[in-house]
C-alpha cells in the first residue's frame, strides 16, 4: 500500500498573472477556483487543504492582495510564513514556493525581484514560472526577463519555467497546446531534493550543538556545586564526577549519531513518498529495503585529562594551609575541571562536525543518480 503524503506549496503572483489557471493545470481542472474564499479586499497568505488522491493531500497557501505599493508589508509578512515552515520536521517545510509572472508584461519590476531574493534567502527551493507564454512574438521579453531574473536574483536559469496554461483554438483555426508542466513537476522533485541536502546538515548541527550546550552546562553546574569548600580534592567524589562526566559526554556522542541516522531515514522515506505521489515516479529508485547504513561512531576520550590535572592541583596546592589554603584548592581545582570539560567539548564538537559531513555527503548521493537539465 502507497504510504500518504502531504506536501505544503506556496504560490505567490500578483493579481492577473494566472496563478489560479497555473495551479489548475499543475494539480487538475477546477480544484482551485478563483477567488473561493477571499476576501474582496485586504491581503494575506491563506491556505487550502486539496485532497489530490488518497494517498496525497496538498495544502496550498496562496497570496491575497500581493501589490508593489504594499512591499514592506509583503516583506514582513512573507517572511512570518517561511518561519513558521522553518522547522526540523520535512513535512512541515514548504516543499514548493512558486512565484509567477506574466510573459504578457514583458518586464520584471523591482517588487517582484525583491519579493523573489527574499523568498530564497533562507534556502528555499524557488521556482519562477513566467505564465501565458504562449502569447505572439514574446521570447525576446521572455530571454530578458530570464537574465533579469538570474542575475538580480540568484534563481538558477533552470529554475525559470516557461508556461501556457491552457490549449487555445486561435483565429486561424490553429490549435496551441498547454505545456510547461512536466518541466515543472520535474523542478520540484529536484528542488526538493537540494533543499533537503542543504537544510538537513544544518538541522543536525543546531541539535547536536544545543545537545553539547546543554552537556558542557551541566557539568560546570556540577563542578560549581560538588567540588566543595570542605573537601574539595576528595577522591571518591572525584571518581563519581568523572564517571558522571564521561557517561553523560558518551550519551550526547550517542545521540548525535543518532540523530544523524533519523534525519537521513526521515528525508529518504519522505522523498520517496513525496516523489512517487507527485505525479510519477521518483528521479531516484526508492525501495523500503534501502536505508542508510550505521555510521561508525569513533569512540570519545575520556576524562583522563580531568582526573591527571586534579592531581597536579593537589600537588600545587600542598603548601598553602588553613581556610585560606582550601579556598585556592577548591578554585585550582574547578579550574581544572573546567579545562578537562573543555577538551572534551572539544571532542564531541569535532564529532559534531564528522556526522554533519556524512550525513551531507549521503544525501548528496541520493540525487546523483539524474542529471540536472540546464
Amino acid at each position: 500500500m502507497a504510504k500518504r503524503c502531504e506536501t505544503n506549496v506556496l504560490i505567490l503572483g500578483k493579481t492577473g498573472v494566472g496563478k489560479t489557471s497555473l495551479f489548475n493545470y499543475i494539480f487538475g481542472t477546477d480544484l482551485m477556483k478563483t477567488g473561493a474564499g477571499r476576501p474582496v479586499t485586504g491581503m494575506g497568505i491563506f491556505a487550502e487543504t486539496i485532497p489530490l488522491s488518497p494517498e496525497l493531500v496538498l495544502h496550498l497557501y496562496d497570496s491575497w492582495g500581493l501589490e508593489a505599493d504594499k512591499s514592506e508589508s509583503w516583506k514582513a509578512l512573507i517572511q512570518e510564513v517561511l518561519d513558521q515552515h522553518d522547522v526540523r520536521e520535512i513535512k512541515d517545510w514548504f516543499h514548493t514556493i512558486i512565484y509567477c509572472l506574466s510573459a504578457k508584461s514583458a518586464r520584471v519590476e523591482d517588487f517582484d525581484l525583491e519579493m523573489i531574493t527574499a523568498l530564497g534567502m533562507a534556502g528555499n527551493p524557488v521556482l519562477v514560472v513566467l505564465t501565458h507564454c504562449d502569447v505572439m512574438n514574446v521570447e525576446t521579453a521572455i530571454a530578458a526577463m530570464r537574465t533579469e531574473i538570474t542575475t538580480k536574483t540568484g534563481v538558477r536559469n533552470q529554475d525559470i519555467v516557461e508556461v501556457s496554461s491552457h490549449a487555445k483554438t486561435l483565429l486561424s483555426g490553429k490549435t496551441t497546446q498547454a505545456f510547461g508542466k512536466e518541466k515543472i513537476i520535474h523542478r520540484i522533485k529536484v528542488n526538493l531534493l537540494d533543499s533537503i541536502s542543504g537544510k538537513m546538515p544544518q538541522i543536525l548541527a543546531a541539535i547536536g550543538q544545543e545537545k553539547i550546550d546543554s552537556w558542557f552546562k551541566d557539568c560546570q553546574e556540577v563542578v560549581q556545586k560538588h567540588v566543595s569548600f570542605l573537601n574539595p580534592t576528595s577522591g571518591k567524589k572525584e571518581a563519581s564526577r568523572n564517571e558522571f562526566f564521561d557517561i553523560y559526554a558518551q550519551d550526547i556522542f550517542d545521540a548525535i549519531g543518532r540523530e544523524s541516522d533519523a534525519l537521513f531515514n526521515e528525508a529518504y522515506e519522505f522523498y520517496g513518498a513525496f516523489s512517487s505521489q507527485f505525479s510519477g515516479n521518483a528521479l531516484v529508485e526508492v525501495t523500503d529495503q534501502q536505508r542508510i547504513p550505521q555510521i561508525t561512531h569513533f569512540q570519545i576520550k575520556k576524562s583522563d585529562k580531568i582526573g591527571t590535572t586534579i592531581a597536579g592541583a593537589v600537588l600545587l596546592a600542598i603548601p598553602v594551609v588553613g581556610l585560606l589554603g582550601k579556598f585556592a584548592i577548591q578554585e585550582k581545582t574547578r579550574a581544572y575541571y573546567r579545562e578537562g570539560l573543555r577538551h572534551n567539548k572539544a571532542l564531541l564538537e569535532d564529532h559534531l562536525q564528522v556526522c554533519v559531513a556524512i550525513l551531507s555527503q549521503d544525501l548528496k548521493k541520493i540525487n546523483s543518480g539524474f542529471e540536472i537539465e540546464e
